[in-house]
């Protein structure tokens, strides 16, 4: 007997508990460095993650993402991330789209799921590197 569609994992990439810093910037014009927030990575996947912020976004906005991902930069193909500090240390930065926004309960912070949009080959074949299991 087949489980009930709604008790089903819809999510085409699993998704892996992850407690990461974030910056998260509304794309929209014009832009300006006040625009920029910091939050809390929940969890992530090749598809997108969940993160907590302190401000509500609306489904379909898109955001400009900075993931502070201690170690998925040696995932990468190029040498610069093992000769270059600044670039091992680099962020991931993607645009992503946001799904859904939901208020966290007895706090003034609001969960986001959000989907990569817009994201270097080379940095999301890291990602996927760096989230499959060794």
């Amino acid at each position: 007997m087949t489980p009930p569609e709604s008790s089903t994992e819809k999510r085409q990439f699993q998704r892996i508990p992850e407690t990461v810093t974030i910056t998260v910037k509304k794309i929209a014009y014009p832009m300006t460095d006040d625009m920029s927030v910091e939050g809390v990575g929940k969890n992530i996947s090749a598809g997108g993650l969940c993160f907590t912020v302190p401000q509500p976004y609306e489904p379909g906005d898109l955001l400009s993402l900075q993931v502070n991902l201690t170690g998925w930069q040696h995932h990468k193909s190029s040498y610069a991330a093992v000769i270059d500090d600044e670039v091992a240390m680099a962020p991931l930065t993607a645009v992503v789209k946001v799904a859904w926004c939901q208020t966290r309960d007895n706090t003034q912070n609001y969960e986001i799921g959000v989907t990569f949009e817009n994201i270097y080959e080379d940095d999301f074949q890291a990602l996927k590197k760096y989230l499959s299991p060794q």
